[in-house]
């Protein structure tokens, strides 16, 4: 054997190795920002959610049977 055909099958397998890695790194690079994302979005639900439900018991009139289906409508508790 040549030191020529020992050499491109090493080389071959050191390049395929270090394409491998760089597409493993990044497909979690990807993954990562996407559970990010959806996070974020996750959040964002709650927060408008609070804050329709707020808006809505804020700008109902002072009556307490009025309030009391609001709060069993949006499912919270009454303060």
């Amino acid at each position: 054997m040549t030191p020529e055909a020992i050499i491109f099958p090493i080389l071959s397998l050191v390049f395929g190795a270090g394409g491998a890695y760089f597409l493993i790194q990044q497909s979690r690079k990807d993954v990562n920002g996407l559970g990010s994302k959806v996070n974020r979005e996750a959040m964002k639900a709650a927060r408008r959610h609070h804050n329709v439900s707020l808006s809505l018991m804020l700008l109902a009139p002072n009556d307490k049977a009025l309030k009391q289906q609001i709060a069993e409508m949006l499912k919270e508790s009454q303060d």
